[in-house]
């Protein structure tokens, strides 16, 4: 619940042109009151099974900026979708 007549932060999900495909992105937020952190789901990309999720952490640092939260878990494949992913979480 939020005090003094703040809005709550909400999860959202985005699509985004990534490496010739679409793929739907799903941001779910940590925090109701700031936008601080998030647990953003990608979709698995191939060869593996494409119906599963990963999950990554986005945090927001000391700058304002959202930073993906232990980059040996994000695939590679997705670290370089960092600012497009930052940008989409600043502007929701």
């Amino acid at each position: 619940m939020i005090s003094m007549g703040g809005t709550a932060i909400k999860n959202f999900s985005k699509e985004f042109d990534w490496n010739g495909q679409v793929i739907m992105v799903e941001f779910i937020t940590m925090n109701c009151v700031e936008k601080q952190l998030y647990q953003v789901y990608l979709p698995a990309l191939p060869p593996g099974p494409t119906d599963k999720k990963i999950r990554i952490h986005m945090q927001r640092d000391s700058k304002g900026d959202f930073k993906i939260m232990g980059e040996n878990v994000c695939p590679p494949e997705y670290l370089g979708m960092e600012a497009a992913l930052d940008e989409a979480i600043k502007n929701y």
